[in-house]
């Protein structure tokens, strides 16, 4: 099978783009398929020599948002990036061979309307199947209802009608519509009346089983936050919490690691000089992550139920395939995952009072936690992976 992923965020190693297609490539050709990766045609030397990734593809919008631009300007960049989008797709498969399925992992809408008219006007000719995947969406959820909406925004209104005029290419099977949780997956299909594809989330686990596995416990218990501290991963409620917890419970073998990169530094600053709490504030370097994993005992992902209802954290995943117990929040994906696939203590949204009882349930509950995450790990590892996501394309 020849897969083409297609990845405009592909420009450098920041965020999960890196290691989530690095684990597609890995696998995939272990699989016996061939596999093509198109990236930001400013990508960093590093990803085309590890990753052979072909710079094609126009600038990511991912790096431009945030960016402070004026509305009528980010609007704009729908159509600019859509065309762009197009016309470098077009003529790269105008170059090469055919290729069974073209993957792309991370759609927006500035994505999706290039990949309407490529899907309408150029993919007939190529018999190419396409898997349009989608990690977010412009979907609000109702506060007590829970009903799924579109935003407001006429991004959105565009979003949806984008992607009900591929009707026919989904029913066809010539186009796949896909999603990483189930929640998102139901929210797409009742609001589009098109059907979507559950595709599990792939993490590669590390070589090495964690400290905890390894019997390595010691009089302290290494509890972790890492990966950018934005406001969606609960940061403003961590920090209080850790500060809280310390208060309460002097005595605690507990010990914190947090990565405070891209957050409030002023936030951060009220935990230093805290000698249970070890600040890292500094991306990781090549292969620093997977140390500081393998000395962590447990993770804490107090994500926002705002972002985190539909979405899929892939740190969450990274846990349950390692075997390690989280402490999250309730109402996410992340607490509907561990349950099945890890272990883990929840706490309220937003709410820091919870968070430390989360935290302080999780230290007294440490060993059956533990136990429970090392027994799921290999159902995790078997779920969240390649073949599982090939398998379900293919079937």
């Amino acid at each position: 099978m020849r897969w083409l992923i297609v990845e405009d965020a592909l420009r450098d190693c920041k965020g999960h783009w890196f290691e989530y297609l690095g684990t597609f490539a890995r696998e995939l050709k272990g699989l016996g398929d061939e596999v093509t990766i198109l990236g930001d045609r400013a990508a960093e030397p590093f990803l085309r020599e590890q990753l052979s990734v072909l710079p094609v593809l126009p600038d990511s919008i991912w790096h431009r948002m945030g960016d402070g631009a004026w509305p009528l300007r980010r609007y704009l960049r729908v159509p600019g990036h859509a065309w762009n989008t197009f016309r470098a797709i077009k003529q790269f498969l105008g170059r090469n061979e055919k290729f069974d399925l073209i993957f792309v992992p991370t759609v927006l809408v500035h994505h999706l309307l290039g990949w309407r008219w490529l899907i309408k006007w150029v993919l007939p000719k190529t018999g190419s199947r396409v898997l349009l995947f989608f990690p977010n969406t412009p979907i609000t959820l109702g506060e007590t209802s829970g009903e799924p909406a579109w935003q407001t925004a006429p991004t959105a209104k565009l979003f949806n009608r984008l992607i009900r005029s591929l009707r026919p290419e989904v029913e066809q099977g010539r186009v796949v519509l896909g999603a990483e949780t189930h929640p998102m997956c139901d929210a797409l299909t009742k609001l589009t009346g098109l059907k979507f594809t559950y595709l599990p989330h792939p993490v590669a686990p590390l070589a090495e089983p964690s400290k905890s596995e390894r019997g390595q416990q010691s009089e302290k218990l290494v509890f972790g936050s890492y990966g950018s501290a934005r406001h969606e991963k609960g940061p403003d409620v961590l920090v209080p919490a850790v500060e809280e917890f310390c208060r309460r419970f002097p005595d605690s073998k507990v010990q914190f690691a947090l990565q405070c990169v891209d957050g409030d530094k002023s936030l951060w600053n009220r935990l230093e000089g805290n000698p249970k709490v070890r600040l890292i504030p500094d991306y990781f370097p090549s292969g620093g992550y997977a140390k500081q994993l393998h000395a962590t005992d447990a993770l804490l992902l107090p994500y926002r139920r705002s972002s985190y209802a539909l979405r899929v954290s892939r740190v969450v995943i990274e846990a349950m395939v390692q075997g390690l117990p989280v402490v999250t929040t309730a109402g996410t994906t992340s607490e509907d995952q561990t349950k099945e696939f890890g272990a883990a203590t929840f706490c309220r949204d937003g709410d820091v009072d919870s968070l430390v009882h989360a935290i302080s349930e999780a230290e007294s509950r440490f060993s059956e936690l533990l136990a429970a995450a090392i027994a799921r790990k290999a159902a995790a590892q078997k779920h969240f992976s390649v073949g599982q996501f090939r398998a379900t394309l293919t079937t």
